[in-house]
């Protein structure tokens, strides 16, 4: 399935915020925003190991969504200009990374 608009990356983290905590989400505490980073604007914490910063195209669009569970936790998913490839989506609490799946692109 391929995730083309801001709902469907937004339904993704949902679904697996869920599984993660396995718990419901309240959809209507999840918000967020889309922002056009470059990629040396990227903090590296967003990104698992096996996906150094390098491999990233010099701009990416960031997708990060509150997910009504504690203030310091939140969702995201990195994307292309298109909205069409998946390079990363996680779940940071804090300033660490607690989940995260990669793109079929980037997977081992």
């Amino acid at each position: 399935m391929k995730i083309i608009d801001e709902q469907m990356w937004k339904q993704a983290l949902i679904v697996a915020a869920r599984n993660y905590y396995q718990k419901p989400i309240d959809t209507s505490k999840v918000v967020g925003e889309a922002i056009v980073f470059e990629r040396n604007e990227i903090d590296d914490t967003l990104l698992p190991e096996s996906l150094p910063l390098e491999k990233l195209p010099d701009q990416v669009v960031g997708y990060t969504y509150t997910l009504g569970l504690a203030d310091d936790t939140f969702g995201y998913a990195l994307v292309n200009l298109e909205c069409t490839t998946l390079y990363v989506m996680g779940i940071l609490m804090g300033r660490q990374l607690i989940w995260s799946q990669l793109g079929d692109r980037y997977a081992d």
